[in-house]
């Protein structure tokens, strides 16, 4: 018997001891592409590798191993059965994973493990973008993440928000990259999207109150691969793309030249004035001269613009002129190699945006090194990831008045011609034009112009392990940037306008932002409890300075020339200069019992420089809780669910972007010429510019009109503290039929309390004493909703489909009433119970039709037959400002998107698209197709206009003088911005491996994507784009691109 024993457990030993080799790849199921850096591990062993640069891996594992488990950031973990198997092929399948690894605040969970409102993007649909902005990329992906965009060539964002607006002041997120935090968006959006590996949006105040006092407006946290994962050989990654740009569907249709002379002609007669007295220098209008009966034979334009023979008469389109087709390329270049204790990744990439809009460019070249090395069995590692970024911009022109080129583009009269019969560019001359420039003049002599925003950001960290489970970790961060804008204004005339002395303007400013942070964490498991807890501190110090240089007078304009000891002319400068310190300590503390019931405890400590030693410290908590309800006994056997999980959260975090001079009483020097001194007196409109106010002696021997001395321009208040922000929010998290159906649903309320604002205050307290205070309080409600549904495959056919809702809106509470002045509304309708991007004016009611009409509404001003009727609110019997209400908000009440995806063998197709609903907006296409304007073209919707032979139109009557003031903030403007847009449709194909393989490839995949294809809008709004509420800014193109991603 004792020998059967020995026997048997030799055996068993032997058996356990035994090794086989098991080989096999890991690709994405929807492309085929090689994963790179996917982790094998036998389960119910140590034995685990990683795929190579093919996604190829070979793994010594024990012969008792039946299953291997297979994972990778942003996809599905599969445990893969290997009995009597030598070899494997795994496809990877993206989504929503729960055992996918999630980046928290210092610290990382599984998705499973979550209690706090986190969106987890799908880095994937971001991979490819033409604008080179990979925040541009995830609008309408994100819910609860509203991003505006506009066509500038940087691709930059006009407006992000997470959860809406919570503060009266500034609303920007805060970034976390690859632990270093930033409020610059720049340096996410500079990010190419190839080196990203995972994306993560905090947006409840459970979930970011780690960051505390920046955390307000939520956080999004960005970690960039290292090079994991390539057992030591090199991989290659080039992405490389060109995009064509138009802005032709976001274009306004306006008058011609001759059908402008008509409409002119029309609005004068209807004013009772003879066209020719105001524009008979432009047009000659041939007519039967009776204002009770007009009636035009023909216009015809002036063969000469003011009579000049070498000016002829144009019938310009201007944004024909000043646009053109844009074209962007990007190579992107990521060279990486990693074992299991170190690791590198080098990318580069160069973006060229060559404009839509004439002379305008944009450049960035970007180089990113990610690398890590450990020793002692990963006990020690040290690491840095370095991007460095540098750009150059020619940006958008204005003109001798400060108009912006895309709205000179638009409104500039047609016949003026662009150039004059000598090669000049012309402009206007005579009566009956602006003076407003030729916008192409103006981009032409400010192409010189370049802004520069070269940026170092990165940081080194260390990490040991001296026990098990125990790990300190230590960062220190940099983010320094510059920005430079050189402003050449050339001497020039164009018709009548001229600047006859040239200037420059340099402007140079410099940020230094260092961070120092210190982390200690610790996990325990034991029996059916599970804790991993954190503790750290954390220094941060912000410095920037700004020198801006002008002079003037330089005697020869060439690029070149342009330096500042070239000029003869005035010269003055002047700089400012500050800074702030930010001193932290934080816990964190995470529980799980029986992988049911989860907890989470946050605490940070804020010191900031920016308040006064009575509030300098600010405290924010957060609790989260969590219930794994699929993982009770009475779902055991239930096939319905496959996860359903029940989340809660309190917590506060706080808002210190208030500036670091807030709290500062505030001296100004003043030397120079005061007003009194100006020998032929002064313009109260210049005032500004002069030395006005008491100027004090520094030894304060002297007060008074002094020449020269200082001012007070702001009280202080040492007593100023932490806008802070409590909030709630309820989470569920759910799966059906195996996983196939999946979404989460979040519910929050939040209350911003101590909103800093500045009130004014009595003159009697005395001059320069505004200063900043705590007074307002805002509340935020919403919902956000995720749904996705991966389809059974069919054959080699797979889909897949996804959908967000999200909804917020934000309302303010309490405001001094000594505030409410500085907002929309009147002495009986406040802003309060409104949001401060709420829209306040006047409601119409149609177009007074007869007299009678005119004679039986209350009293307005300016009413006639063909005007505008606004509705009498307050039913006193008179228009006037107590007749105005709110009547809708800038930002949406609702936004959506869907999202489907297919896959055919090697084909991929991809369809986005996301719009939103419940938005009001400004139409500036109605402010110049429904109304005539004197010196600006219109559109051809003043021929809709009223008349009395036209009684039905809803357009008033052309009038030249509005003497009912028709332009005032009334609903007649604001009108319903809804829309949905197919954003992104994307083709893909990827080579047969067999084939690429052949040529010492990995894998080849070759695409083609369109952006901004179509979209659906209301009626009301008459412009071509409800995403273009501002002609100043150039549209969003419709983009085509055609791209590469080849590896090896």
């Amino acid at each position: 018997m004792k020998n059967l024993l020995f026997l048997w457990l030799f055996l068993s030993s032997q058996l356990a001891f035994a090794q086989r080799v098991l080989t096999g790849t890991v690709t994405d199921a929807k492309t085929n592409e090689a994963l790179v850096g996917a982790s094998i591990l036998g389960v119910g062993s140590t034995a685990g590798t990683t795929t190579d640069a093919q996604g190829k891996f070979s793994l010594n594992i024990p012969a008792t191993v039946t299953t291997i488990k297979v994972s990778y950031i942003g996809y599905t973990t599969q445990d893969v059965p290997v009995s009597g198997l030598t070899n494997v092929s795994v496809a990877m399948v993206e989504g929503q994973q729960l055992s996918e690894v999630v980046v928290l605040g210092y610290t990382s969970s599984k998705k499973e493990d979550l209690t706090g409102a986190v969106a987890v993007v799908e880095v994937a649909t971001i991979k490819n973008t033409s604008s080179g902005n990979p925040m541009q990329a995830l609008q309408g992906r994100v819910p609860g993440l509203y991003i505006e965009k506009t066509g500038t060539p940087s691709g930059e964002s006009s407006r992000i928000l997470i959860r809406g607006a919570n503060t009266l002041g500034n609303n920007d997120p805060l970034y976390i990259i690859d632990g270093v935090p930033t409020k610059r968006s720049q340096v996410f959006q500079s990010l190419n999207a190839s080196v990203i590996q995972s994306v993560q949006v905090l947006k409840d105040a459970s979930s970011a109150s780690i960051y505390g006092s920046r955390a307000s407006n939520g956080v999004i946290i960005v970690t960039t691969k290292n090079g994991a994962g390539t057992d030591g050989k090199v991989h290659v990654q080039l992405n490389s793309s060109i995009t064509t740009q138009s802005e032709k569907p976001e274009r306004f249709k306006m008058l011609n030249s001759v059908d402008r002379g008509r409409a002119l002609w029309q609005a004068s007669v209807n004013d009772k004035v003879d066209p020719a007295s105001g524009y008979g220098d432009i047009y000659s209008f041939d007519w039967n001269r009776d204002f009770n009966n007009p009636v035009l034979n023909s216009v015809t334009v002036k063969p000469y613009v003011g009579g000049n023979t070498n000016v002829p008469a144009g019938n310009t389109d201007w944004q024909k002129e000043v646009y053109k087709t844009g074209v962007v390329t990007n190579q992107d270049l990521t060279i990486s190699s990693g074992t299991s204790n170190s690791s590198i990744a080098v990318n580069l990439s160069y973006l060229k945006n060559s404009g839509m809009l004439r002379f305008t460019d944009y450049e960035r070249i970007t180089g990113r090194v990610n690398a890590m090395t450990s020793k002692w069995d990963g006990r020690f590692k040290f690491g840095v990831n370095l991007q460095a970024t540098t750009s150059k911009e020619t940006p958008v022109a204005t003109d001798l008045g400060g108009a912006r080129v895309p709205g000179l583009a638009v409104t500039l009269a047609p016949t003026i011609p662009v150039y004059t019969t000598t090669g000049e560019y012309a402009g206007p001359l005579g009566s009956g034009y602006s003076d407003r420039n030729n916008p192409l003049h103006m981009q032409y002599i400010n192409r010189w112009d370049k802004i520069r925003r070269p940026f170092l950001f990165g940081n080194v960290y260390a990490e040991i392990e001296p026990v098990n489970n125990l790990i300190f970790r230590s960062s220190v961060g940099m983010d320094n940037s510059g920005y430079s804008f050189k402003n050449i204004e050339q001497s020039f005339t164009e018709g009548f306008i001229s600047r006859s002395l040239n200037n420059m303007t340099l402007t140079n400013t410099k940020f230094l932002s260092l961070t120092w942070t210190n982390t200690l964490r610790y996990s325990l498991a034991f029996g059916s409890h599970k804790i991993n807890a954190l503790v750290g501190v954390e220094a941060i110090k912000d410095d920037q300075e700004t020198l801006v240089s002008y002079r003037e007078n330089f005697a020869v304009q060439t690029e070149d020339y342009f330096v500042l000891s070239a000029a003869s002319g005035n010269a003055s400068s002047m700089g400012t200069s500050t800074g702030s310190r930010l001193l932290s300590q934080f816990a964190r503390l995470d529980y799980a019992f029986s992988d049911r019931y989860l907890a989470a405890l946050t605490l940070r400590r804020d010191g900031s420089s920016r308040f006064g030693s009575q509030n300098r410290y600010g405290f924010f908590p957060a609790a989260s809780i969590g219930w794994r309800i699929d993982r009770e006994a009475f779902l055991a056997n239930s096939k319905l669910f496959s996860n359903l999980k029940l989340r809660a959260g309190v917590g506060r975090i706080g808002n210190q972007d208030i500036g670091d001079l807030a709290r500062f009483g505030l001296f100004e020097s003043r030397y120079g010429t005061l007003a009194s001194q100006v020998t032929n007196g002064h313009d109260a409109f210049f005032d500004q510019y002069w030395n006005v106010g008491t100027a004090y002696d520094l030894n304060g021997s002297k007060s008074g009109t002094l020449p020269s001395g200082f001012v007070q321009t702001q009280g202080a208040n040492t007593a100023l503290k932490w806008e802070t922000t409590d909030e709630l929010n309820v989470g569920l998290d759910f799966a059906f039929l195996n996983g196939s159906l999946y979404g989460s649903l979040d519910v929050f309320s939040r209350e911003t309390r101590d909103i800093l604002i500045k009130p004014p205050v009595a003159s009697a307290v005395g001059e320069g004493q505004l200063r900043f205070v705590n007074g307002a309080t805002k509340t935020n409600k919403g919902f956000e909703l995720s749904l996705g549904y991966n389809g059974k495959p069919v054959g080699d056919f797979t889909y897949s489909v996804f959908a967000n809702f999200s909804r917020f809106r934000d309302k303010i509470t309490v405001l001094p009433e000594e505030v409410r002045s500085a907002f929309a509304g009147n002495a009986v309708t406040t802003i309060i119970g409104h949001s401060q991007l709420d829209l306040f004016g006047y409601r119409t009611d149609g177009i007074f039709q007869s007299q009678s009409e005119v004679d039986g509404h209350a009293k307005q001003v300016g009413a006639a037959p063909g005007r505008i009727r606004y509705r009498d609110l307050n039913n006193d019997g008179v228009i006037n400002a107590l007749d105005q209400e709110f009547f809708g908000t800038t930002l949406p009440g609702l936004e959506y998107s869907a999202r489907i995806d297919l896959g055919y063998k090697n084909f991929d197709f991809s369809l986005f698209g996301s719009g939103i609903a419940g938005r009001t907006g400004f139409d500036p296409y109605t402010f110049y197709n429904d109304f005539i304007r004197g010196r600006d073209n219109v559109g051809p919707g003043v021929f809709r206009a009223w008349t009395p032979q036209n009684p039905t139109s809803t357009v008033p009557a052309l009038t030249l003088s509005d003497g009912n003031d028709e332009t005032r903030s009334s609903d007649y403007f604001n009108v319903n911005t809804s829309y949905f847009k197919i954003r992104n449709a994307q083709l893909g194909y990827t080579l047969p491996k067999t084939t690429v393989e052949g040529w010492g490839l990995g894998s080849v995949r070759l695409y083609v994507m369109g952006e901004n294809l179509f979209w659906i809008k209301s009626k009301s709004f008459q412009g071509p784009d409800p995403e273009r509420t501002t002609l100043d800014a150039i549209p969003v193109p419709r983009a085509y691109t055609f791209g590469l991603n080849v590896s090896f």
